[in-house]
């Protein structure tokens, strides 16, 4: 099905609610697209090294909450009602969310080059079995660990970038740094659930609330320089603003101040 499964190791919570949390967290993301087949009860147990007993009650949860339905004989797939985000222009939250990589230090990074399966070659417009470099760093503030910031590059990209020696700067900064021309951008904020990787690296509860930002970099020609996605912890966020009553398109709303 084009997803690279990491192993999940106990971090403190059952088996049982790592693998519903991890599952709802891939189709919640898109890893699980409307209409994709999860992986097979033997290959779930393989991967989170649980009995069949703990796969199918996890996903009897998400058959019971609608996310995913059983076909007799051909298996277990994601309902296409599973993914249905509200879309609104929330630019200033957007950019202050971004902005949080700012106020903080990294504390933890890696980075690696790998190979790209089916899901990741069509996020990353490339061909399956290319090559895209990846990294991550582990935003901290006060000692705190608060975001896990993950960036996948394209090859041509990812060369340049790494050969300038990027650990004092950000990414972005080290893909301008290196020549390119950034010529649009598309920014996406949401919500997610810690999955097992994820808590641990926060050193947070798997299905702890998370506030994720998605972030597509493209040069002037519309090719694809850099993909984003940062995951901040919700607990340690909070967004305020004073609006006034207003005309807003016409019609009666609030409007910030």
């Amino acid at each position: 099905m084009g997803r690279t499964f990491l192993t999940p190791q106990p971090i403190g919570t059952t088996r049982y609610h790592q693998v519903y949390v991890t599952l709802r967290g891939w189709i919640s993301d898109g890893s699980l697209s409307a209409g994709a087949r999860l992986p097979a009860e033997h290959e779930l147990c393989a991967t989170f090294g649980v009995s069949r007993i703990t796969i199918r009650r996890a996903v009897d949860d998400l058959v019971n909450e609608g996310l995913v339905r059983r076909l007799q004989g051909k298996g277990t797939f994601v309902e296409a009602t599973a993914q249905r985000a509200i879309s609104a222009d929330l630019s200033g939250l957007t950019a202050r969310v971004a902005g949080l990589g700012k106020a903080t230090e990294v504390m933890e990074m890696s980075a690696a080059w790998i190979t790209a399966d089916v899901a990741l070659a069509a996020i990353m417009e490339v061909s399956v079995g290319e090559r895209v470099h990846k990294s991550s760093r582990i935003r901290a503030a006060g000692g705190e660990r608060l975001g896990l910031v993950t960036v996948w590059l394209p090859a041509a990209v990812g060369r340049q970038v790494e050969a300038s020696g990027y650990s004092d700067r950000t990414v972005l900064e080290a893909i301008e740094a290196c020549g390119f021309v950034i010529g649009r951008g598309e920014q996406v904020l949401g919500a997610s659930l810690a999955g097992v990787e994820t808590a641990r690296s926060l050193q947070i509860g798997v299905g702890a609330p998370l506030v994720r930002l998605q972030r597509t970099i493209r040069d002037e020609q519309g090719k694809l320089l850099e993909r984003v996605e940062a995951l901040w912890r919700a607990d340690r966020y909070e967004y305020r603003m004073e609006l006034i009553r207003g005309q807003r398109g016409g019609l009666p709303g609030w409007i910030p101040d």
